[in-house]
């Protein structure tokens, strides 16, 4: 009934917190969702903790990457490996907090639309929050469409959401790949926990080039030769599925 689909990039110390919260959020709907976690390229024991949760829940589904391919690789083979109708994307580092999925999952039901939480980011700094307000602000001028510093990965979609995803030709940022498809989201506002982690995966220089990356492909210039585009996406980047 439920898939739910987290990349992984050194995370070993919380992933077993995170599968054990997915399974208590999710109880009342399914007694046996199918969770996966993609490694994408881990330095750390992340895979072998995979391995290890494998062995205790045999509905857990492991996919490891070949290398570091990005956050939004791991999650579009994510997507791609769901079973279920329903698949929700969230961080494996307990920021996109579990015990929402029953709340994204009666929205859903309710009005037969895809779900995103919109974050609150009150207790980041004031530096952060204004310097990511101001481009993602930046990215909805030169693309023609309405981002957001508040609308991050954590989101529910459907299998026809799934299949209109899956036909992209260049993967980008979730959110923005599924709106340049005109997909409209329910939005349920919630407060954005902090990380598990004690170090980001993603450092000065990665933030940098992400953002170019998000600039260039997603401005209205770019988009208006996308159908020019070759697909870009790798097919063989998956090492192992378990």
């Amino acid at each position: 009934m439920i898939s739910v689909v987290s990349p992984v990039y050194n995370s070993e110390s919380c992933l077993e917190e995170l599968v054990n919260k997915i399974i208590i959020s999710t109880e009342k709907i399914t007694k046996s969702p199918e969770i996966i976690l993609v490694d994408d390229g881990s330095i750390d024991n992340s895979w072998n903790k995979i391995v290890q949760l494998k062995k205790k829940f045999k509905f857990l589904k492991g996919i490891k990457l070949k290398k570091n391919f990005g956050q939004h690789h791991a999650i579009y083979f994510g997507i791609k490996n769901s079973s279920n109708n329903i698949i929700i994307i969230m961080d494996c580092d307990l920021q996109d907090n579990p015990k929402f999925i029953p709340i994204m999952y009666e929205k859903y039901k309710k009005k037969d639309m895809p779900v995103i939480i919109q974050h609150s980011y009150e207790n980041f700094t004031a530096s952060s929050r204004i310097i990511s307000h101001f481009f993602w602000q930046f990215l909805s001028l030169i693309s023609l469409k309405k981002f957001s510093a508040y609308l991050g990965n954590y989101l529910l979609i459907d299998h026809k959401i799934k299949k209109k995803y899956l036909s992209i030709k260049e993967i980008g940022y979730l959110y923005g790949d599924l709106i340049t498809q005109n997909n409209n989201f329910e939005i349920i506002e919630k407060k954005r926990s902090r990380s598990k982690r004690n170090v980001s995966t993603y450092n000065y220089l990665s933030l940098v080039k992400f953002s170019l990356s998000l600039i260039l492909k997603y401005n209205f210039i770019t988009s208006f030769f996308s159908t020019k585009k070759k697909n870009k996406i790798k097919k063989n980047i998956i090492e192992k599925i378990i």
